[in-house]
């Protein structure tokens, strides 16, 4: 269970705080929701407790995930493979890898499409795919490492190289 101001990752959002958690009634029964305050558009987000596993919040990583998601994104993935799977079957193997919440996962789609993005224009779909897994490994990165976004990205390009 977190706490009130505990920072954690939701995979769709990427980093987040928990601002608190609050009781809220629902058929007459008290339910308690974290609320969580994502890092890029200060969204709020609020999660019913009970299902917060199941929805794939977890605690953020540390410097050892760090290095192992550099690792990730030193890689060179096979590209051709990915272009033979049609459009609509790699969104939603992107989508399922990004709600998995695992971060190496993430580091592999946003490697994958930045090179893809480099060698030839992608689809709107993928570029707003790339975007998202660079925001939701910034956030992350963001909250490990205590840097702001600037800094978190040129990290992110440090390790593209």
């Amino acid at each position: 269970m977190f706490a009130a101001g505990d920072k954690v990752v939701y995979p769709l959002h990427g980093g987040a705080i928990i601002k608190e958690i609050k009781l809220k009634e629902q058929n007459g029964e008290n339910i308690s929701y974290y609320i969580l305050q994502t890092l890029f558009d200060n969204m709020i987000v609020a999660i019913p407790v009970s299902n917060a596993e199941q929805l794939g919040l977890r605690s953020i990583g540390d410097e050892a995930m760090l290095s192992r998601v550099e690792a990730v994104l030193k890689e060179n993935p096979d590209v051709q493979h990915v272009k033979s799977i049609s459009w609509n079957r790699r969104f939603q193997l992107y989508l399922d890898r990004i709600k998995s919440g695992d971060i190496l996962e993430v580091a592999k789609i946003f490697k994958l499409l930045s090179i893809m993005e480099n060698n030839k224009r992608i689809s709107v779909g993928e570029k707003r795919i790339l975007h998202n897994t660079k925001r939701i490994l910034q956030s992350e990165i963001m909250l490990i490492k205590g840097i702001d976004a600037d800094t978190a990205n040129e990290w992110l390009d440090m390790c593209c190289i």
